[in-house]
Formats: C-alpha cells, sequence, structure tokens
C-alpha cells in the first residue's frame, strides 16, 4: 500500500486530515487498489444519540476520503460542488470504521468520485457521490 498523506507542512489544520488541528480527525491515508483508504474510530465526542456518531461527522469523512484522493491523484485541491450520502446503518462510537474512496468519471475539471464507510463487518453503512470541481 501505498501512502497518500499530504506532504508535511501542507494543510495542517485540516478538520479531517490535519496534524496541528487538535479537534480534528487526523485521518492517515493508503491507496488500496485504485482506491483512497483511512480508517477511523468514533469517540463519544462525535456522538449524536448515545453511542451513535453524528451523521454530519460521517458527511466529513465521505468528504474527505473523496476529496483527498482526488487531491493526490491530480496535485491540486477540488471542491465539493454536489454531495448525495445514503446512510444504511448507525456507525458506533468505539467501533473502528473503513472509509474509502474511489473516482468514477471525469468531464474536464468536474470529477465524480464515491465513498464509503464500512464497519467491522465489511458492510457498507454509509456512502456518498459527489461532483468535485478541480481548482484551476
Amino acid at each position: 500500500m501505498k501512502n497518500l498523506n499530504s506532504p508535511e507542512g501542507e494543510y495542517t489544520w485540516c478538520f479531517a486530515c490535519g496534524k496541528d488541528n487538535p479537534i480534528g480527525f487526523k485521518l492517515e491515508f493508503q491507496e488500496e487498489n485504485d482506491t483512497c483508504v483511512a480508517y477511523f474510530t468514533p469517540k463519544k465526542e462525535h456522538q449524536s444519540y448515545d453511542g451513535r456518531m453524528h451523521g454530519g461527522l460521517i458527511s466529513v469523512l465521505l468528504d474527505e476520503i473523496m476529496g483527498h484522493y482526488l487531491f493526490v491523484l491530480e496535485g491540486k485541491p477540488a471542491y465539493t460542488a454536489k454531495m448525495e450520502v445514503r446512510f444504511r446503518e448507525p456507525v458506533f462510537i468505539g467501533e473502528e470504521i473503513k472509509c474509502v474512496g474511489k473516482l468514477l468519471k471525469r468531464k474536464g475539471r468536474l470529477v465524480e468520485m464515491q465513498g464509503e464507510i464500512i464497519n467491522k463487518n465489511n458492510k457498507v453503512v454509509a456512502e456518498a457521490v459527489a461532483k468535485m470541481m478541480l481548482a484551476e
């Protein structure tokens, strides 16, 4: 697996992957079979209803796994133009999840990406499709 983290000194305050952000997720990325993968274990401060991760924070994970992979592939930032999320099952506090992002198609600067959140039983518990616009 190839490391897909941003070079040192870049984007260190990103909420999802920044190493200097004291309240961030601090995600680390690897390449796996033409996808981007990161693992995350939600803590109590990430919950909505007792024992379940907040849906907005699940959306952050999906947005980041897609956007970061596109950043690595293209070497420049991309901005989420539209994202559709489907929540299938709860993400439980304290249970490690796998975040997976992949490129679906590209037309010029507009790229369609897919993201999935997979639980310990290898079941997709949340997924998203996003249209992202590459910076000029």
